[in-house]
């Protein structure tokens, strides 16, 4: 004889075995998926707005009337810790992804300075060349071009697309691949006037790129400059005013914990019910010799066996759609998709672990107050 047989129960019930599978499995996989694709967001927008600043900081001007004061070049150059100053122009080309409309960086470089500048950053040429000064040419980076769907021979610009923000249109000469998502414009006398003019060249706008190991002393120097005279951007400013615009998504976490509450109210309610509707066989067994103890144990173990199960399969569904998520919303655009996330995982066996709870609670005190004999009385 085996009481309270999971096997023996589940096999003569199958609807309610696959009814309280469902339930968790499915809230389960839901929350899997909603954390990996709230990551994939996160990380794509990292990669394009963020990472870059590891390898460099910048420094402009106030506003656009008023340029960087010679001074600070001055002491920007003469610092024992900047490898190199190279002077830019910024524009940028639409990137959208699920959740977001963005610009993706593009830099107007000197043609002395561009091998030095992807090479900081490993960044590479896979295919065409790279554009060449005084042309109206681009070489787009790997993920902004898949996000766009051009190739080379194509053409971009607010001539092409009124939304970009680069004057002009410019044809596609070569694709970049590397941790970044920059791309490279021509330096011509639209992108970059003051290219040839001498010392004045660094007044519009300067990257600073530290010596190995020295990152974080020329980030303090460059943070303690005057803003009311400069606009600066570090790897530290730049992930703080992103975790500020990306906080939005807390609301999510929200939606999260909710969808957990209501989960573990309806599938323990719905496992209670079972066990109410048994509980005559549960005073048999109480009646027969076996003690309550015994009976909340199987109990207890018919709960954690049906919810790790349910568990298990939801992280396997969840793993699969969010491995759908990456191939075909995510890595499809130009952006980076993820399928396993050590949060997902975590949030995810809420469910599982708060209806075991919630369920074995109600059930206890059911089992503690079992009165064999009355209900014997009472058939």
């Amino acid at each position: 004889m085996k009481p309270l047989s999971i096997c023996n129960y589940y096999r003569n019930n199958k609807k309610k075995f696959i009814s309280s599978i469902l339930s968790v499995f499915i809230a389960v996989s839901f929350l899997y998926v909603l954390n990996t694709f709230v990551k994939s967001m996160y990380d794509s927008s990292y990669k394009l707005g963020v990472i870059q600043y590891k390898y460099y900081s910048t420094v402009k001007g106030y506003n656009k009337g008023n340029p960087i004061p010679e001074d600070i070049i001055n002491k920007l150059n003469d610092d024992i810790n900047v490898d190199k100053l190279i002077p830019f122009m910024k524009y940028g080309l639409r990137y959208s992804t699920p959740g977001s409309l963005n610009q993706a960086d593009v830099f107007a470089l000197r043609n002395k300075d561009i091998n030095y500048f992807l090479s900081k950053q490993n960044t590479t040429v896979t295919s065409g060349r790279l554009p060449s000064e005084n042309k109206h040419e681009i070489a787009v980076n790997y993920p902004v071009a898949q996000n766009k769907k051009i190739k080379i021979g194509d053409s971009v610009g607010n001539e092409v697309n009124k939304f970009e923000e680069l004057n002009g249109k410019y044809k596609v000469v070569g694709i970049l691949k590397g941790e970044t998502m920059m791309s490279i414009v021509s330096a011509n006398n639209e992108t970059f006037p003051t290219k040839d003019s001498g010392e004045d060249i660094m007044r519009n706008g300067i990257m600073i790129f530290p010596k190995m190991g020295k990152a974080s002393e020329v980030n303090k120097i460059i943070e303690s400059l005057p803003r009311d005279e400069v606009q600066s951007e570090t790897i530290n400013s730049v992930s703080k005013q992103f975790t500020d615009q990306m906080g939005a998504l807390r609301i999510l976490d929200i939606v999260s914990i909710l969808a957990i509450v209501l989960m573990v109210i309806t599938v323990g309610s719905s496992k209670y019910v079972q066990f109410f509707n048994r509980k005559e066989e549960l005073g048999i067994l109480n009646a027969i010799g076996y003690d309550k103890s015994y009976i909340l144990k199987r109990a207890i173990l018919e709960v954690v066996i049906v919810n790790s199960i349910s568990y298990i399969i939801g992280i396997l569904l969840g793993i699969a759609l969010s491995y759908m998520n990456k191939m075909n919303i995510f890595e499809a655009a130009g952006a980076v998709g993820v399928v396993l996330y050590s949060k997902a995982f975590i949030v995810s066996l809420y469910v599982p672990l708060f209806t075991i709870l919630f369920t074995i609670i109600p059930i206890n005190i059911m089992i503690n107050k079992l009165d064999p004999i009355k209900m014997i009385e009472n058939n």
